[in-house]
């Protein structure tokens, strides 16, 4: 067993995190770790947005067959905006004959506090599982809510709006760039110069939104090279790790179950073990 109150002493963390950061450079900074923090995005809230307004009353005049909830910060700030416009009742009333569908765990933990009954949860956390959990269902004669994650727009979103009668969906935020991008590129610097043992992940847009900064300086190849290289790559779960694959990371690093506290014990014992 190893005793090692410090078994990060010497190595540096780069974390691209807006929220809970913090968190994160707490449970580095306890291995001893130094902690560098870059944030490569931003989250907008758009609870206060009439697009999304008007996608709540809708579902309160007429109910999904399906409900889909990718995230629980998503879920939580959908029916606190529904509180403020007086919908949230309503909107629970609609919502109790539907089918709830879970992307992970934290967002099934906030389907059942806000009273609702869970029919399916993801396993392994994809939109790909939700999608063909989905696809047994009579879909072409249901309506279908989805709680967006990807400001890109995820390509389950268009899956499911092909093969559905109808697909609503709901935009409760998104990611931007920072509006200051020093803090950004001076990790990216630092990783280059070979300062940074990880960079750490805990969403797709983090990921690329990286690479979109890199890439403005001429340095997304290098930081490729770098991040298949020496440079670990660490994704909180599988989604994120999709993303990393997309910009051309070949092994991203993530964790079973694909949580924080997990995904900061692996990359102890991955740079313990190097």
């Amino acid at each position: 067993m190893d005793t090692n109150p410090t078994p990060l002493g010497g190595r540096s963390i780069g974390i691209t995190a807006d929220r809970r950061w913090n968190e994160q450079a707490e449970l580095f900074r306890k291995r001893g770790a130094d902690v560098i923090h870059g944030p490569t995005l931003r989250t907008i809230d758009l609870s206060g947005d009439e697009a999304l307004h008007q996608a709540t009353l809708d579902l309160v005049e007429r109910p999904p067959d399906y409900l889909v909830v990718t995230t629980a910060m998503g879920m939580r700030m959908w029916l606190e905006a529904a509180a403020a416009w007086g919908q949230a009742d309503a909107l629970k009333r609609g919502l109790a004959a539907s089918r709830i569908l879970a992307r992970g765990a934290k967002s099934s933990v906030a389907v059942r506090a806000a009273g609702f009954n869970l029919w399916w949860r993801a396993p392994h956390e994809t939109m790909e599982e939700v999608v063909e959990r989905l696809r047994a269902e009579p879909l072409p004669s249901s309506r279908v809510a989805v709680q967006l994650f990807d400001p890109r727009g995820h390509p389950s979103t268009e899956v499911l709006r092909a093969a559905a009668a109808e697909l609503v969906e709901l935009p409760v935020y998104r990611w931007n760039l920072p509006e200051d991008l020093t803090a950004a590129r001076r990790l990216i610097d630092a990783s280059l110069r070979g300062e940074v043992h990880a960079l750490t992940f805990t969403s797709q847009p983090a990921v690329h939104h990286l690479f979109r900064i890199a890439d403005d300086r001429g340095q997304a190849d290098e930081l490729r090279t770098a991040l298949n290289g020496p440079l670990l790559a660490a994704c909180v779960g599988p989604v994120c790790a999709e993303a990393a694959r997309e910009e051309g990371i070949e092994r991203p690093l993530w964790p079973e179950p694909p949580r924080l506290p997990a995904m900061v014990r692996q990359v102890t014992e991955h740079l313990q073990a190097g």
